[in-house]
């Protein structure tokens, strides 16, 4: 009878270990649910606050590009308007020279404007998903 007792009580024992390891597995599995959830939450928001901060920087940058192009299209009628007053083919290409060096300055300023606002948009863009992906890490960590 003894044998018997000893060989129930060692069944009792793992059976008490299998349901403490499934316990353990189903508070793992929530939790990483949990977590899961909080990390797409915070995701989503950063990406909403990445898209809100790429349509502000579109925004600036096609504003800068129409002032661009109204600059552009003033100097283009200045020289027509300038053209019309010449006297002489001379003086015709004076003006010309003067008004294509000066259109390239403007138009090497412009590439240099739009490129910095270019990057800095990008920037701006990014800084929420940098920021969560920080995020992210440091509570991996």
């Amino acid at each position: 009878m003894s044998e018997t007792k000893i060989k129930a009580g060692n069944t009792d024992r793992p059976a008490q270990t299998a349901k403490e390891f499934a316990q353990q597995g189903t508070e793992y599995s929530k939790n990483l649910v949990e977590k899961s959830e909080a990390v797409a939450d915070e995701t989503s928001k950063s990406i909403q606050k990445s898209y809100a901060a790429a349509v502000t920087e579109a925004a600036n940058f096609n504003a800068q590009w129409i002032e661009m192009v109204r600059v552009n299209t003033n100097a283009s009628l200045d020289f027509v308007r300038q053209a019309l007053a010449v006297r002489s083919p001379s003086e015709f290409l004076e003006l010309s020279a003067t008004h294509s060096r000066q259109q390239l300055e403007t138009f090497a300023q412009q590439v240099q404007q739009l490129a910095g606002l270019a990057q800095k948009s990008t920037a701006e863009a990014m800084k929420p998903l940098q920021a969560s992906v920080k995020s992210v890490f440091d509570k991996a960590a």
